[in-house]
């Protein structure tokens, strides 16, 4: 299943049942963010909690005599959204409780938690009626050091097994200011995403590519300025030399300019003829990123209106009215006075009003 299918079924479950989801997937393919996102989506709060590195005592809270009673009590630990800790403010009315790798934890917490993950209760202590519980897990292989569940623990999950799909980590990676070099490597060689591991070996020290690598390769491309030699090393400390390799070999190839959006919208001719040698490479998923960060750095400006229909005037048919169309979506004053004010607009005005409507 892809994670954008995931994220529906675990919003659905949460809305309409007590169900305990379990995301199983290779390692950096995105159960975590994918829990993060249906509860920020949601509305809602959200906790994880590494279950490997507690023991059930932790789950259960510190023991305190009641002496008048006679009897021993139990505080709840803090990182449980227990009716006590939201009538006292300490979490919200509702929220997801993951539960990280919960196939790492060792056999004797695991039976501690049978009552949290089958009535939300543990120990005296009884979870909010708003919070639902998810739980991660990597798959039972020899690549992973993990535990095998019996059938009784399994039984209490919805398991969804998810896939990396190129074109989910694509629209992850622009929502979070994705590097353009990266996702164009990634578009054109969508096997380098994610490479299982076929066994493990205790000698091999070498990493391989993951989306959570890609992602990290992202933020150091358009972070750090080092000399190539050393970026590369970084790379391949991420994605390993195989990775690495191939991304270097696609930059070497391609020798991609990106245009940069700010000198665009001030002095479109400082990157003519990078947008020019993408067009002529027919490198169109490129300029559509680079269309993105043009739209969102728009400013109601006469000067800029004529920079934008330079960039545009270069730009094949589906590009133009993708601009107009990203305008329309990021601001209506924007939209309007770019279309009053651009030559281009009313050249193409009817296939970019059929696009908008439609």
């Amino acid at each position: 299943m892809r994670i954008s299918e995931a994220k529906e079924c675990i919003k659905e479950l949460y809305q309409n049942t007590n169900c305990v989801t379990s995301l199983i997937s290779e390692r950096g393919v995105g159960k975590t963010s994918a829990y993060k996102q249906c509860a920020s989506e949601l509305g809602i709060e959200y906790i994880d909690i590494y279950a490997a590195a507690l023991e059930g005592p932790d789950f259960m809270g510190l023991p305190v005599k009641d002496i008048e009673n006679g009897v021993t009590k139990y505080l709840a630990p803090q990182f449980l959204p227990t009716k006590a800790a939201i009538k006292s403010g300490l979490c919200g009315e509702q929220g997801i409780l993951v539960l990280e790798e919960i196939n790492r934890v060792p056999s004797d917490t695991i039976s501690v938690l049978y009552p949290l993950l089958l009535d939300k209760k543990i120990n005296g202590h009884e979870l909010g009626e708003g919070w639902k519980i998810g739980v991660t897990m990597n798959p039972d292989t020899m690549n992973y050091l993990v535990n095998s569940l019996d059938d009784a623990m399994l039984d209490r999950f919805i398991s969804i097994e998810v896939n990396p799909f190129i074109d989910d980590y694509i629209e992850y990676s622009k929502a979070n200011g994705g590097n353009e070099v990266v996702m164009d490597f990634l578009r054109t060689h969508p096997d380098m995403l994610l490479i299982k591991n076929k066994q493990v070996d205790a000698s091999l020290v070498e990493k391989s590519p993951t989306p959570r690598g890609w992602s990290k390769v992202q933020e150091i491309m358009n972070t750090c300025t080092l000399p190539d030699k050393l970026l590369m090393e970084l790379i391949s400390g991420i994605v390993g030399p195989v990775g690495a390799s191939s991304f270097y070999g696609h930059i070497s190839t391609q020798k991609l300019n990106v245009p940069s959006a700010d000198k665009i919208c001030s002095d479109y001719q400082l990157e003519r003829s990078a947008v020019v040698s993408l067009v002529e490479k027919d490198l169109l998923h490129v300029l559509s990123g680079v269309i993105e960060k043009v739209v969102a750095k728009l400013k109601m400006d006469k000067d800029m209106v004529d920079e934008i229909d330079l960039f545009l005037s270069d730009l094949p048919n589906e590009l133009q009215v993708l601009f107009f169309k990203l305008a329309s979506r990021e601001s209506e004053s924007k939209f309007e006075f770019y279309s009053n004010e651009s030559k281009i607009f009313s050249e193409i005005s009817d296939e970019i009003l059929e696009v908008i409507i439609a």
